[in-house]
């Protein structure tokens, strides 16, 4: 790695509690390999356990490269992350998350390039492979946008992991972070993305270039279809305050973004076997398909409801509590 005085790559790592995680995180960064330098900006969020110790050591040994913020109180993801990106100094920006992890040395270079030769591209990113560190399950997941309309695409659901992101610095011009913080939005990569996909023209790699980390174990189907539902919540508001934002933008309307916020509820409702929580949101479904009105009728027959529930059983595809968890 050349070291100059600015760097061509910053790379924002954010980390809250994950001494154990963070070493690997920082060590695939520091593997990259190509004839270009970078920065390694890492928001530390007054972390409780020894992520803080961890991350001086890596300052201590790389001090040119690795930048640490130590926040003095916890900032939260949003905040954290803002605070981090107004330091980076490099023409393009990475991310890696403090639990996730590159896994090609040539990651960086392989979308450098792609940025170089595409001028009308701003960002790249590719498919990833989904881990959870506890039960030992593993499947990548494919991130490719089917739509040729890129907003659109994205106010249908995220599919762009921020650890897989190369990105054109310029382009941060177009993200209202005050706006965000303002909303309430908790989460910093979602409505970036769909900022950036008004502005500039993204572009996929067909690999898994990073690893996206499940720490916490998926108990049962129960725990992960509740918390696709919850985490849908949150990327919701989010569709919704684009929406309302830019409507000339899209032909999708608030009906369909909230459609498919209730499909996701009353999938939940069928996975945990819960008749009257499956009612609840196919009840509040607006577009009233032939297919919506049959589940509607069998949600309030207790009978019904247990022969397609039998039926689904023997019929459907059978989906592990992780990939529920994401909503899939």
């Amino acid at each position: 790695m050349e070291m100059m005085e600015s760097p061509l790559v910053s790379i924002v790592v954010i980390t809250y509690n994950q001494e154990k995680s963070l070493p690997k995180v920082l060590d695939c960064i520091l593997e990259q390999k190509g004839n270009f330098n970078f920065e390694i900006i890492v928001g530390e969020d007054c972390s409780t356990d020894r992520t803080r110790d961890v991350l001086k050591e890596y300052e201590r040994r790389f001090p040119d490269v690795v930048k640490p913020i130590y926040q003095q109180v916890n900032q939260g993801i949003l905040r954290n992350f803002i605070s981090a990106i107004t330091m980076a100094k490099g023409k393009y920006l990475a991310f890696c998350d403090g639990d996730d992890y590159w896994r090609d040395d040539e990651k960086l270079a392989k979308q450098i390039r792609v940025l170089k030769e595409k001028p009308e591209v701003g960002l790249v990113y590719s498919d990833v492979i989904m881990d959870s560190v506890i039960t030992g399950e593993r499947y990548r997941r494919s991130m490719q946008n089917p739509e040729p309309d890129l907003f659109t695409q994205l106010l249908r659901g995220n599919t762009i992991v921020s650890s897989t992101v190369l990105m054109c610095s310029e382009l941060m011009k177009y993200v209202d972070w005050n706006a965000f913080m303002e909303q309430g939005f908790t989460m910093e990569d979602y409505p970036m993305w769909l900022s950036l996909s008004l502005h500039t023209q993204f572009y996929y790699l067909k690999e898994p270039l990073a690893c996206y980390v499940i720490e916490r174990k998926v108990v049962n189907v129960k725990e992960a279809s509740l918390h696709a539902l919850k985490f849908d919540e949150g990327t919701t508001a989010i569709r919704l305050y684009f929406k309302r934002l830019n409507p000339d933008k899209t032909d999708l309307t608030e009906n369909e973004i909230l459609d498919a916020h209730n499909k996701i509820g009353y999938l939940a409702g069928l996975n945990m076997n819960d008749r009257e929580f499956a009612l609840k949101y196919v009840g509040q479904m607006h577009d009233r398909t032939p297919y919506v009105k049959r589940l509607t009728t069998i949600c309030k027959s207790p009978l019904l409801f247990g022969m397609y529930q039998k039926y689904r059983a023997l019929t459907g595809k059978k989906r592990s509590a992780l990939e529920m968890y994401f909503g899939q």
